[in-house]
């Protein structure tokens, strides 16, 4: 007789420990954030229109991370990277305007700089941006990352500084980032020339 009260009562408890409800895990997962970058459907082409010299690699002051993706660094070309571009000379590795993410969790090693240089990157080319001397609109999408958008304002004058100095400066871009489901509300990128 105890025994059958104990299988009873072990089938109960199971029964009741098949995993939260449906309401139990919309409540764990929280409500979903809206994005930091709204999708924009007449977002669209190539357009760059800046009298200033902008290449460089804008690299975040703070670390931006989805998954196991780490924002390295922003990148906008030069005259013939667009020309290129516009043009329809392009590659799979490259955009005048992109975003590198790594993977932080693959094999990595010290550089000659002395920086830690991961062996996963991704880069991601636009499917759309807009770039003046003003601002910067980026949209893109990877496999792994989703879409990614971005929309920030350019500061020309720190900007002018950091390229006369040849090095970091205060932020030159700030702006709002949206990396799949992944919202960055304030993102902000110090520039530099080259590596």
């Amino acid at each position: 007789m105890r025994s059958i009260v104990l299988v009873t009562l072990a089938a109960v408890c199971l029964s009741g420990c098949g995993g939260p409800s449906t309401k139990t895990d919309e409540k764990a997962a929280g409500p979903v954030e809206p994005p930091a970058v709204p999708a924009d459907p007449t977002f669209t082409g190539f357009k760059h229109d800046q009298k200033q010299d902008l290449f460089g690699y804008y690299y975040p002051t703070a670390e931006v991370k989805a998954g196991n993706y780490k924002l390295d660094h922003l990148h906008i070309g030069g005259p013939v990277g667009f020309g290129d571009w516009v043009a329809g000379r392009r590659t799979k590795t490259y955009g005048p305007v992109m975003l590198e993410f790594h993977d932080f969790t693959s094999p990595a090693r010290t550089n000659a700089l002395g920086n830690t240089s991961y062996s996963v990157k991704l880069r991601v080319l636009p499917t759309a941006y807009a770039l003046n001397d003003d601002a910067v609109r980026f949209v893109g999408t990877d496999a792994k990352l989703g879409e990614v958008r971005l929309d920030a304002r350019i500061d020309l004058a720190a900007l002018k500084t950091s390229q006369a100095r040849g090095k970091d400066a205060p932020p030159v871009i700030t702006g709002a980032l949206q990396v799949g489901d992944a919202p960055f509300r304030t993102v902000a990128f110090t520039w530099k020339g080259g590596d």
